[in-house]
């Protein structure tokens, strides 16, 4: 037995055979054996045929990607053995049924495994897919792992069903011997520690929550959909209102309409939905009204790929809707990352009265799991300047109105519930003066209104000066000097630190900057660290670097040396770790010339 740091398990069968479920299986049984876990779910918008896969990442220290190419392989399909054999690690294993399963000659690095997923599977039930079941009871026992947490595990996820978890766990413990048999091969050292794990869609609806979110609207739309169910299976216990709209459009109205009654409010889509939702988000801006908008990214443009991933969406939240307005965007790295951005983004949103757009993508998202080692601490809500009592203060209050609009030092005006005595005003998408009145219609153009509009356009805008302030500053990873700095933001992150790690245990170094704050920059705090950097190096899932070309506009820093995947996979550690090598490469021979 080889005891090793991390182990990579993928799973591959078609879509409807439950990969699905058994990785999810494989994951809990890892994560209850106290190792860290990444998970990613390479599946297709199909329900049944095709190929799907499933990738469990497990390690004794944190793992944040899918780690270096697969120590254990498991296809159930003769197309997943294909698409899968040539990623395996030398001294990896296939665990193959030759029933469904045609091996090829891949010489002695790599071991091959005959065993009887689907006969065995049927001695115990009718329906094939409990062969599912063996297998990963079979590795288990390769890995390392005692029956009893696979007994306990199945139990467990068929817990409503005792008949059927008793047949399963009689399944897995013949799919345990055949494991026993061969030998245990890796194996990482377990614990009784029990680590949970979730992916960022859940994470950050339990952020939202704990950051006083009570409303929440959905037109159902992949990779965003786990955090309507999230919300729905909690709404009764917790108190969340939730909505279904008949489109985007409804969605984002409602959304901005339960704000302005005074709820935290939020509502989530994809690309193709945030696109109908970007004229309602000019409309939060223009009546100031806090709004939080989730976008989990999908490969686009149009329907593209809904079930792969991407970071292809920070260009239309930077331009989105029509002329100027602030607006503040956020890009989550991980999972637990996505909780305590939740908690700013409201934050944010209430205090100067803006909308908040935060960029998750189905690779963090409805795509991997990822063990959270995080105390999720209590939360102080600040509501900033709303109101809630008697208006009466006479520069606030005319004897009909209410100066909701009030210019004032800080560019950020008092915000009444509505139906509060005394605070009458009108919330308007046209331009407006302090009041909330017109300067449309037989007002524009006129000298006062002219210079209104003048001084409404620069209070909304002068609060991303002070936002700047408080926008972070990317998580500098590794040492502090560094031969090469690799910028990401975002999921992207995660291949890189993962890569890093490697690279500098072989003796380069190499650092990385990771930005999660994406809009306003905190020019201020990035400059020095962009500046001081011996040589950049950008990693994102898109065509044009479109953070690049953020940075670039934003403080004219061009970084020429960038890794760009837009085929919809997920960036591997290894892609990282060869363009990080090759610029090496090139370095030393620019000198050597």
């Amino acid at each position: 037995m080889q005891e090793v740091k991390d182990i990579t398990i993928r799973l591959g069968a078609a879509a409807g055979d439950g990969i699905q479920s058994a990785g999810e299986i494989l994951a809990k049984l890892l994560s209850r054996s106290g190792t860290y876990i990444s998970t990613f779910n390479g599946n297709q918008s199909a329900i049944r045929g095709g190929h799907v896969w499933f990738h469990v990442h497990a390690g004794t220290h944190p793992v944040y990607s899918m780690g270096y190419g697969v120590d254990y392989l498991l296809p159930f399909t003769q197309l997943a053995y294909d698409e899968h054999y040539s990623l395996v690690n030398k001294g990896g294993i296939i665990i193959y049924d030759p029933s469904a399963v045609t091996a090829r000659d891949l010489g002695a690095d790599i071991s091959q495994i005959k065993s009887p997923f689907l006969a065995t599977a049927l001695k115990y039930d009718k329906y094939p897919i409990m062969k599912n079941t063996v297998a990963v009871a079979e590795v288990a026992a390769l890995i390392g792992l005692g029956f009893d947490v696979v007994e306990e595990t199945i139990t467990s996820q068929f817990a409503k069903k005792p008949e059927i978890a008793k047949k399963n766990v009689e399944a897995a413990k013949e799919g345990y011997g055949f494991g026993v048999q061969a030998g245990v091969r890796k194996a990482l050292k377990y614990s009784d520690k029990r680590l949970p794990f979730l992916h960022a869609n859940y994470t950050f609806s339990i952020g939202a929550v704990a950051a006083g979110c009570r409303f929440y609207a959905a037109y159902p739309m992949s990779p965003a959909s786990p955090i309507v169910h999230w919300m729905t299976a909690h709404a009764k216990k917790l108190g969340i209102t939730v909505f279904l709209g008949e489109d985007e459009i409804s969605v984002i109205n409602a959304t901005i309409g339960a704000a302005h009654a005074g709820a935290r409010a939020m509502c989530a889509t994809s690309g193709g939905g945030f696109a109908l939702m970007q004229e309602a988000v000019g409309e939060a801006a223009m009546t100031e009204t806090p709004v939080v908008v989730v976008n989990v990214m999908r490969t686009g443009p149009s329907t593209g790929l809904p079930t792969k991933t991407s970071q292809g969406d920070l260009n239309m939240m930077l331009g989105i809707s029509q002329d100027d307005f602030p607006r503040a965007i956020f890009a989550p790295r991980n999972a637990p990352d996505a909780y305590d951005i939740a908690v700013r983004s409201f934050d944010i949103a209430e205090r100067y009265q803006m909308p908040v757009m935060v960029l998750l993508d189905f690779q963090i998202a409805d795509g991997g799991y990822m063990t959270i080692d995080h105390d999720f601490e209590p939360v102080d809500i600040n509501r900033g300047k709303l109101l809630n009592s008697d208006g009466t203060d006479k520069e606030l209050h005319n004897g009909t109105w209410f100066r909701r609009y009030q210019l004032t030092p800080d560019n950020i005006s008092p915000r009444p519930l509505p139906g509060t005595p005394n605070m009458m005003y009108v919330a308007k998408t046209d331009e407006h003066d302090e009041w909330g009145h017109d300067l449309s219609d037989v007002l524009a153009g006129l000298k006062e209104s002219v210079l209104m509009r003048e001084k409404m356009q620069e209070k909304r805008m002068k609060k991303m000066e002070q936002l700047k302030a408080e926008m972070k500053a990317p998580e500098l990873v590794g040492q502090t000097r560094a031969d090469l700095t690799v910028v990401s933001w975002g999921s992207s992150a995660n291949p890189v630190r993962e890569a890093m790690e490697v690279m500098n245990s072989s003796g380069l170094k190499i650092n990385a900057l990771e930005f999660s704050d994406i809009y306003p920059l905190n020019t201020q705090a990035i400059v020095p660290l962009l500046k001081s950097a011996e040589r950049l190096m950008i990693v994102e899932a898109n065509y044009t670097s479109q953070f690049g070309g953020l940075l670039r506009k934003e403080i004219g820093i061009d970084i020429k040396d960038a890794l760009l995947k837009y085929n919809g996979e997920p960036i591997y550690p290894v892609e990282v770790e060869r363009m990080v090598r090759n610029i090496m490469v090139k370095e030393v021979e620019s000198h050597v010339h």
